[in-house]
Parts: C-alpha cells; sequence; structure tokens
C-alpha cells in the first residue's frame, strides 16, 4: 500500500511538472492550454487517490472534493484539446462545454451547506464519467472526419494523421471504465491500483511526447469560389446540375479537367512527397476547393488518392525501364514520392490490386545472360 501510494503521488508530481510548461506555452500554440489542463486533471486525480488512501479527507472532510472537480472536465479539455488540434478551434460558442464543472462546483457548495448531497455521490460520481466516456465518444468522430478532410488535403498522412489520439482516447476510456465500475478495487485489490496508474502513466506519456511534438494541422475552408475560365467556357450553362449551388460551373468542370490532365503530362508534382491540395491548386489556376470537389465529384478520388495513384503508376513505369528493373522497390517508391513503406503497399494494391513485388513478377520480364 505504501508502495503504490508513493507511485500514485509520483504521477500527481509528474502530471504537475509536465501540466504547468504545457499551459506557459499556450499563447504560441493554444492547443497546449487545453491540453495541459487535461494533464493536469489527471495529475489532481492521481492525487485525490494519495489523499483518500492516507485518510486526509477522513481527518479534514472540509478538503473533500477539492481535487475531484476534473472528473466533470476531464472529458471537456481533452474534447476541445483535440477540437483546437483538429482546426476548428474554439470560440465563444463552446462555452456550454463548462456546464459539468459548474454542476460540480453546484453540488460542492449543496454538500457545503447541508452537509450531504440530496442524490447519492456514487450516481454523481458515475454520471461525470459516463459524461468523460461521451466527450471520448465524440473525440474518435471527430478524429474520424478529421482524417477523411486530412486525405482530401494532403497527399502524405504522416505525422498529420494524429493516430496516437485515438489510441489515447481509447486508453482514457479504459481507464474511466475501470473507474466507472469499480473493478481494480474489487476485483484485483492492490493489483487494480497498480493497473490505474500504469494506465494513468501512459496517458501522461502520450499527451507529454506525442501531444508537444505534434503541430496543429491546417485544413482549407470549405467555401468555394470560381475559377477563371476564356470567354469561349464562361458562355457555357453555369449552374447546371449538381454544381449548381458550389461554384462550379460545367466550364469550370471542363476546364479544371483539362488542366489537371495537361499538367499530369508534362509535370511530376507528385514525386515531391509533401505536395498539398493548394499547391497543386495555385498551379493550374483554380481554388483548393473547387479542385477538391472536382476530384471527388468528377474522378470519384481524394487528393490523397489521385497523388498516389500517380505516383503508382511511376513506380509501374520505372519497374518496366532498364534503370529501374533491378532498383529495390522501396528506393522507386521513395523516389516517386512515397514516404512510408507502410503508404507505398497500401496504395499500391488499392489501385492494381497486387501487392508491388507480385505486380513485378506478373508484368516484369526479365532475361538472363547471355553466353
Amino acid at each position: 500500500m505504501i508502495l503504490t501510494t508513493s507511485v500514485e503521488l509520483c504521477t500527481a508530481v509528474l502530471g504537475l511538472f509536465l501540466a504547468l510548461p504545457l499551459i506557459a506555452l499556450a499563447r504560441q500554440r493554444k492547443a497546449n492550454a487545453w491540453l495541459g489542463m487535461f494533464v493536469l486533471s489527471l495529475s489532481l486525480l492521481s492525487l485525490t487517490d494519495c489523499l483518500r488512501t492516507l485518510g486526509v479527507y477522513e481527518r479534514f472532510p472540509q478538503l473533500w472534493g477539492l481535487c475531484d472537480w476534473p472528473l466533470a472536465a476531464i472529458g471537456t479539455f481533452y474534447y476541445l484539446y483535440v477540437r483546437a488540434m483538429t482546426g476548428p478551434g474554439n470560440g465563444r460558442r463552446q462555452c456550454w462545454h463548462a456546464l459539468p464543472l459548474a454542476l460540480w462546483l453546484v453540488l460542492m457548495m449543496q454538500v457545503r451547506i447541508s452537509g450531504s448531497p440530496w442524490l447519492p455521490m456514487w450516481l454523481f460520481l458515475l454520471s461525470f464519467q459516463l459524461v468523460a466516456v461521451g466527450y471520448a465518444a465524440a473525440v474518435l468522430y471527430r478524429l474520424h472526419v478529421y482524417r477523411r478532410r486530412l486525405r482530401e488535403s494532403y497527399s502524405s498522412t504522416k505525422n498529420r494523421d494524429l493516430a496516437w489520439l485515438t489510441w489515447l482516447t481509447w486508453l482514457t476510456v479504459v481507464i474511466i471504465a475501470l473507474l466507472a465500475l469499480w473493478l481494480p478495487a474489487v476485483l484485483f485489490g492492490e493489483l487494480g491500483a497498480w493497473i490505474l496508474i500504469a494506465g494513468r502513466l501512459a496517458v501522461l506519456y502520450f499527451a507529454g511526447w506525442y501531444g508537444m511534438r505534434q503541430a496543429v494541422v491546417f485544413l482549407p475552408p470549405a467555401p468555394a469560389q470560381s475559377v477563371p475560365a476564356p470567354a469561349p467556357l464562361a458562355r457555357a450553362a453555369a449552374g447546371d446540375g449538381k454544381y449548381a449551388h458550389s461554384g462550379m460551373t460545367q466550364a469550370a468542370q471542363q476546364l479544371i479537367g483539362e488542366r489537371l490532365a495537361r499538367r499530369a503530362a508534362n509535370e511530376d508534382d507528385h514525386l515531391d512527397s509533401e505536395v498539398k491540395l493548394t499547391d497543386l491548386a495555385a498551379r493550374i489556376g483554380t481554388s483548393p476547393q473547387l479542385l477538391s470537389q472536382y476530384l471527388n465529384h468528377v474522378q470519384g478520388v481524394n487528393f490523397f488518392d489521385y497523388i498516389n495513384g500517380l505516383r503508382v503508376a511511376h513506380v509501374q513505369k520505372m519497374m518496366r525501364v532498364p534503370a529501374g528493373a533491378g532498383q529495390p522497390l522501396m528506393d522507386l517508391a521513395f523516389g516517386a514520392g512515397f514516404n512510408s513503406r507502410s503508404t507505398f503497399n497500401a496504395a499500391f494494391k488499392k489501385m492494381s490490386g497486387v501487392a508491388p513485388s507480385a505486380w513485378r513478377k506478373l508484368h516484369v520480364r526479365t532475361s538472363g545472360p547471355i553466353g
């Protein structure tokens, strides 16, 4: 018991030392403030477990609840952090997310005045934990939408997909579920305390190591603007069909297609591993929104798949020529603009139906030496 209490106290101190710099760096990146408050919440929850184990609340009941308020706010802080990282930001409209914390403060005042809550405390605690699980579900949905939009704007999702946040979310849900069901204390005894400590340390590691290193990714806004078109095309029917309310005219659609095809035939934009939707849109003289709309509705692909399709075609071409026939597959992949083995293999199999090595065996014919 002494050992677990000591480790819980160390976890609380570690979280505190991690939270303070994050909050101090909020001027450089606003998302740091929410991440810092989330880490501070974990720190205080570990501290309150220490105080409860040491019997501090029994001797000083007036201190009860001072370190428990993160139960009502941890989900909010985490959601607002993810929201800040994925683009929308947090304005005044997000003030309603403070309602769980406000309810907790009202509850604490009622307990101080009357001496006991008007409902069993375990019911309040369970309710706040369910609210935190609800926020975690909202985070998972937001990350799903974010990754889908990411593929509309970037040809490479490396260091941008926030996959670590998905793992962190599931880990947080598991910790909250264990707390809500009291499984550690009832079923595992002291082992349960170690499970919770390990979980909190893992969350602090993910939040600290990845959170401070991850840059905010800015996605193009949704509104579309018209593409400039030559006079003959501008006289085509505008506002007809499925582009009637989107800013895309039939003339603009045709012009974007022509410029995109000409660009793909004469330039090698796809060889740039970091080429973005905004880059290609500027090069063909249109807006990122209209280019994305054209790729989605006319070609039936997002920007990520469009560029990686060109890269796969480039690799296949290089396999067939003498200069590339004997090169390792990953050398060809990196030369075509891919920056990871997993992305290359997934894109190649999606575009061609087989793995790169299998495609090479089927389509590349090599002859042995003469003599």
